[in-house]
Formats: C-alpha cells, sequence, structure tokens
C-alpha cells in the first residue's frame, strides 16, 4: 500500500459522514450528484486533495436534466454546496504526511504519486457512493464523481461506469460514436474532413483544436493538405497550417518552399511568425539569416525573421523535433544592436523556454560557458529539469554551482542558483557555494534566492 493508497479508508469515513450530515440538514432536497473538486498539484511540489462539493436538483439551473457535462449542472464549482468541510484531523495529518514524501521524491515517484492519489480518489469517490445506498434525499440516478481540469470525461466516468455516464450525458456517447465514424474514415477523406472543421468551435464532437491534435498525429498524409491551405492567396488557415507543419516535422522541399513562398508572399503577421518559426523548427534557419541580410533596412520584416530564429529555444518548440542549438542564437547575439534587443525581448525570462531533452544535456552545458549572458541564463534554466534524472544531475550540478560562484552576470547566477533548488536533495553536495552566494553575492535577489535555496534543502 503506497502513501497515498493509505488515505482511502480516511477520505471515505469523512466524506461519506459530511453527506449525510448534509443530507439530514436539507430534508426537502433532493441530490442528484456530489463531486470530489479542485484537487490541487504543482509537478514536483505540492499535492492537495480536492474539496467535497454536492448539488439538488433545487439548486440546479433549469427545470430538466441538461444532459451536458460542459454546463454549470455538473460543474462543482457552480454548485450551491460547493466546498462541503470533510476532513477529519486524522485525514489532514496523513495527507500532509503523503505530500512531503511526494515533494521529497524523485520526478519519477512525483508523478507516479500523482497518479496513485487520482486512481486513489477514483476508488474511494466508489466506495462513498456505495456507502450512501438509496438515502431518500437522493435521486434515483445520484452520481459521485471525481472532477478535474485534466481528463475529467475520462474520471467521471471511471467513478460512475460506463452505462450511468452514457445515459447522463447522450450528448457525449454520440460524440464517441461520432469520433469513431471519422477515425474510421479512409486516410484521404479523413484529413480533408478534419481540415474542414479548423477555425471551427460550434458544439460538435470534433472542434478545431481536436481537429488540429488529429491532423498533427496523422503526420505525413495530413501534409499535402495543409501545404495547400498554405498556399491560398487568402486562406483562412496559414497560421493553423504552418503550425502543424512544424509539428509534424517533416522538412521536405515541397514543405520548405510553400513555407518560404508565403513568408515572402502578403499574409496576415499571425501567418508570416508561425511561417517563420517552423522554418526554424525544420532546421531552415540558413535561409531565414539570408533574408535577415536582405531585410536589414526594414525593421518589421527583419524582427520576423529574429523572431522565427529564437522560436527553437522557446516552449512551443516541444511538441516539434527541433534540438536544441545555441549556435544560430548566438550568431543573432553577435548582431546589430537593434537585433539583439529583438532577441532579448522574444526570450525574455518569464516568456516560456523550451524544455530540456536527455540528448541535449551536452548542448545545454556548453551554452552555460558561451560568452553571451543570454545564452548562459537559458542554458541554466534549462537544466533545473531534475526530471532527467540522477545520472544527468551528476553532470549538471557542478556546472551550475560553477556559474552561481563564478559567471559575472546576475541573471546568470541568479538563475544557476534556482536550478540548484530545483534539484533538491541533489544539490547538497553543493551547499557551500549556496551558502558563499547567501552571504557575499554582490546582488540581493542572488542572496535572497541562495537562503530559500538553503531553506529547501534544509527541508528536504
Amino acid at each position: 500500500m503506497t502513501h497515498w493508497k493509505a488515505l482511502e479508508p480516511l477520505i471515505v469515513e469523512d466524506a461519506t459522514r459530511a453527506l449525510r450530515a448534509l443530507l439530514d440538514e436539507n430534508p426537502g432536497e433532493q441530490f442528484y450528484a456530489a463531486a470530489f473538486h479542485g484537487m490541487y498539484r504543482e509537478l514536483d511540489g505540492p499535492i492537495y486533495l480536492p474539496s467535497l462539493c454536492a448539488n439538488s436538483v433545487g439548486a440546479r439551473e433549469g427545470d430538466e436534466p441538461s444532459g451536458d457535462f460542459w454546463s454549470a449542472e455538473w460543474n462543482p464549482a457552480d454548485w450551491r454546496w460547493d466546498e462541503i468541510q470533510f476532513s477529519s484531523a486524522a485525514l489532514d495529518a496523513a495527507a500532509d504526511a503523503a505530500c512531503e514524501i511526494t515533494r521529497n521524491d524523485t520526478r519519477e515517484g512525483w508523478l507516479l504519486a500523482q497518479q496513485e492519489c487520482i486512481d486513489m480518489l477514483v476508488s474511494a469517490a466508489r466506495k462513498v457512493r456505495a456507502a450512501l445506498g438509496d438515502a431518500p434525499q437522493l435521486t434515483p440516478d445520484f452520481v459521485l464523481f471525481l472532477h478535474d481540469e485534466e481528463n475529467s470525461l475520462e474520471l467521471a466516468c471511471r467513478c460512475i461506469g460506463d452505462a450511468a455516464f452514457h445515459s447522463l450525458f447522450p450528448k457525449e456517447a454520440l460524440a464517441q460514436r461520432e469520433r469513431m465514424r471519422v477515425a474510421a474514415l479512409p486516410a484521404e477523406e479523413r484529413v480533408r474532413w478534419l481540415v474542414g472543421r479548423l477555425g471551427r468551435f460550434d458544439g460538435q464532437p470534433v472542434d478545431a483544436e481536436e481537429a488540429e491534435k488529429w491532423l498533427i498525429d496523422f503526420g505525413a498524409p495530413a501534409v499535402p493538405a495543409l501545404i495547400e491551405q498554405l498556399a491560398r492567396p487568402r486562406g483562412r488557415f496559414g497560421c493553423e497550417a504552418a503550425r502543424m507543419l512544424g509539428r509534424i516535422g517533416l522538412a521536405t522541399p515541397e514543405v520548405l518552399a510553400a513555407l518560404r513562398s508565403k513568408l515572402l508572399a502578403p499574409a496576415d503577421k499571425p501567418t508570416h511568425a508561425w511561417c517563420a518559426a517552423t522554418l526554424a523548427y525544420l532546421d531552415d534557419s540558413g535561409w531565414l539569416f539570408e533574408r535577415l541580410a536582405e531585410w536589414r533596412g526594414e525593421p518589421d520584416r527583419a524582427a520576423v525573421a529574429i523572431r522565427g530564429l529564437c522560436a527553437p529555444y522557446s516552449s512551443f518548440r516541444d511538441p516539434t523535433p527541433v534540438t536544441l542549438d545555441y549556435r544560430p542564437l548566438e550568431t543573432l547575439l553577435s548582431g546589430p544592436a537593434t537585433e539583439v534587443a529583438v532577441v532579448h525581448e522574444k526570450l525574455r525570462p518569464g516568456s516560456g523556454y523550451c524544455t530540456l531533452r536527455a540528448a541535449e544535456i551536452d548542448e545545454a552545458l556548453r551554452g552555460l560557458a558561451s560568452p553571451h549572458a543570454l545564452v548562459r541564463r537559458h542554458a541554466a534554466s534549462l537544466l533545473e529539469e531534475r526530471g532527467l534524472g540522477a545520472e544527468a544531475g551528476e553532470r549538471i550540478l557542478p556546472a551550475l554551482a560553477d556559474r552561481l560562484a563564478h559567471d559575472e552576470n546576475a541573471d546568470v547566477r541568479w538563475q544557476a542558483v534556482r536550478g540548484l533548488m530545483a534539484w533538491r536533495r541533489a544539490a547538497l553536495p553543493w551547499q557551500a557555494a549556496v551558502r558563499h552566494a547567501a552571504r557575499h553575492d554582490a546582488e540581493e535577489r542572488v542572496r535572497e534566492a541562495a537562503r530559500q535555496c538553503l531553506g529547501e534543502q534544509g527541508t528536504a
């Protein structure tokens, strides 16, 4: 039994007691649903148990059930009893202990613990529903489920069962059948159908967002249709087509020619921006540098090329196959001051950097020694990724400690100490560098970050 699974009997006991008390206090109400809602977690951070909510037929919007899972009728945040106090002191203490163990585990351990907690809550929801039985204040189809922002449909279905779920939410059953129908279409017909859904949010089972995901997952068979969309002089979905081509990641001559042509032709700003970014994702940076040289007298066009060349360092590159390579960024930072300013604006702190992959550690460590402070700061930020594992940490942590001790740039030192803090227990051998920074660094924000790091490690 894991530390989260051990909480299940306490949750079942406490939630059942609280819901029975709610029924006793409201004898004239007919309750149709209760839910665990608002489970909060931060990757590598705390996991907090959800609150308990309930709603009655009298408090429901509308006279008849809507059958719409996404309506206020089934959103616990909109219910009358949206936060029922149910946890006992014993449950609170057990949850705090489980949270502390999880926070100090490895990345793999944290992810496993998160899933174990979710599975435990699904099981608890079923047991609480069974414990309530056929109380007279419950409707015949009363359900209790785990409501979560991620995988909410799947979790609700797991809690209440397929038959009850489809009975309560017939729209979802129809949507599932429609998705299955589309998935069974011949490839060419399926692509055509999905392209027809771009830009459409009309309540149909497959909206524009899901159509994009399907086309990206479809890969190469979708490329000709996306090139066709991109090539239309007044096409509505040039931006979406360029983005999907980047995420599919096929750098064929036809794809590159279509993106180049669209970037050189009149188009809206988002389409130009995604064409430039996708060309960088597809390793066509050389062509973008040639355009940058041509456009130096046209600041707006030059900025499009620069931002495109910066795209592989932002979080938008993560769904693409492009690998980390700081050489294009270093070339940009060696250019004119006006262009360097655009790079700094595009890759400013907080703008969202890419996630480091295991095969990219060498390049990140090289970037940490770059002559350009922005590259060093970016690399230090990426090297926070403790999910790379202990073996990677043995290479990463000494490099971060060295930057903290010796880098002339305060932004880099601050980022380095934040990286050490992210690695938790693994960073303990480098406490001497952190203690020195906490006392002697020239920048107060670096000293403060170092003190925070020591505090985090002290509780690990």
